[in-house]
């Protein structure tokens, strides 16, 4: 009998202890898969998290006159970003472009007497401004590329000053109140213009379109700037969640990582990455193509991917792809190289960021030793460069800028030098204009 007990106590024991242990086993969550679980994007910031305005910037302010034309000088281009903010926009709609009898008449609402225009480097869709900026009501479907100022009716304060959103090249123009700036603020920044502004000549083509440039030479200096270099690891980290399924091998002289899903590379040569991501590839997914450029912006503002002044250059709706370029930029000058060094570059198809290649390195201390200054030529003798260029065709013209070439020391890698050059967009290649002294002409384009 004694044994018997003995046996049931050592029994129920063993029974309660699987139990327990079965218990535990059914409720046991390891604890590698909690950090797993968590997100990347915060653990990882390459520089910083910006606002979608601080990298959507006006290439050019203007105030026409009867016969002048004044431009807001690049230093001073914060002081409208900053009055933007201010605006209310409301009760936006579209002029239908037939009211024009004349195309010149088009040319002459944009550019005529009395006009302040703000122009941007590429056209955006409306909504990416109401992203911006304080707008009410809903974004008609449509896109622009400069804002147009008018004084209105004087018996009407209130709707004193008319914004108009402007496609340049289809001529579509949309209409809207404004408030937060009235005649009186407008008067003021015209007439500070008018006085302090720098002259633009007119450059205008056979279609009647013009382009704008500064009348007198343009001093610039030489910049030389450190190159910093941003860890590799920084960006893989940044662009995989789960490390412990990514393969690393060496191909062709990049570092490349891949999960199957998503393929980062890592050049040994210059400079650059270039990511790839495979989810949406084999989709039947909805093209969404107002929303690339936030979507762009905000995919790199994820990783804190921000370091130097990179503003919008470019958005390519006409493909099936998504294609949106944010330009390196000093002191507002687009900076221009032939590797690619100063763009940011992204793609999507679907609602995902397919492609996205950018420099791995960030401006670094400016050096006082290379800052020479350079006197760039007048608008008006680089009218007559580029229209000296063989088989000239000035419909294949679409832009001249003021800028800077991004070059890399020879004998100093970790530096980078930043020379003013003038820039034409010609037959949409971008090519620089070398000054005479210069070996190798004018002929080597930029990408």
């Amino acid at each position: 009998m004694r044994y018997e007990n003995i046996k049931t106590v050592v029994l129920s024991c063993l029974i309660l202890i699987s139990l327990i242990l079965t218990w535990t086993l059914w409720t046991y969550t390891p604890t590698y898969k909690q950090m797993d679980n968590q997100s990347y994007v915060d653990d990882v910031k390459i520089g910083k998290t910006k606002t979608l305005e601080d990298h959507i910037q006006p290439s050019l302010i203007l105030a026409h006159f009867a016969s002048t034309h004044k431009g807001l000088f690049n230093k001073d281009m914060d002081t409208w970003t900053n009055e933007m903010k201010k605006w209310s926009i409301s009760d936006v709609v579209r002029i239908s472009n037939t009211s024009f009898d004349d195309p010149e008449d088009f040319y002459d609402f944009v550019h005529g007497n009395q006009t302040m225009e703000i122009i941007y480097p590429t056209e955006m869709p409306l909504s990416t401004f109401q992203s911006m900026y304080e707008v009410k009501g809903t974004m008609p479907s449509g896109t622009f590329d400069r804002i147009i100022l008018k004084p209105g009716q004087a018996d009407n304060v209130s709707q004193s000053v008319r914004i108009y959103f402007v496609n340049y090249e289809t001529e579509q123009i949309y209409e809207a109140n404004i408030k937060g700036f009235n005649e009186v603020a407008w008067e003021k920044h015209y007439r500070d213009l008018q006085s302090k502004g720098q002259d633009y000549i007119a450059f205008k083509r056979e279609d009647q379109s013009v382009l704008f440039l500064p009348e007198q030479p343009t001093p610039l200096q030489q910049k030389s700037y450190k190159q910093e270099m941003i860890s590799s690891d920084k960006f893989r980290n940044a662009l995989f969640d789960n490390m412990k399924i990514v393969e690393e091998s060496e191909l062709s002289g990049q570092t490349v990582y891949n999960d199957s899903k998503r393929m980062l590379e890592l050049s040994k040569t210059k400079p650059l990455m270039a990511y790839t991501n495979y989810e949406d590839a084999d989709q039947n997914v909805v093209i969404d193509k107002e929303g690339a450029i936030k979507r762009s912006f905000d995919f790199v503002n994820a990783h804190a991917g921000w370091t130097d002044p990179y503003y919008l250059t470019e958005w390519n709706s006409d493909t099936q792809a998504q294609n949106v370029t944010f330009q390196l930029h000093e002191d507002y000058y687009p900076v221009f190289n032939d590797d690619d060094l100063s763009k940011v570059t992204l793609q999507s198809s679907g609602q995902n960021i397919s492609d996205y290649k950018r420099p791995t390195f960030q401006l670094g201390k400016l050096s006082d030793e290379y800052g020479k200054k350079i006197k760039l030529p007048s608008g008006e003798d680089v009218i007559k460069e580029i229209k000296a260029r063989e088989n000239f065709d000035d419909s294949k013209l679409k832009n001249i800028v003021v800028g800077y070439e991004l070059q890399t020391e020879k004998d100093f890698t970790n530096v980078l030098t930043l020379k003013p050059y003038w820039f034409y967009k010609y037959d949409g290649i971008w090519y620089k204009i070398v000054d005479k002294a210069e070996q190798g002409g004018d002929k080597d384009g930029l990408e």
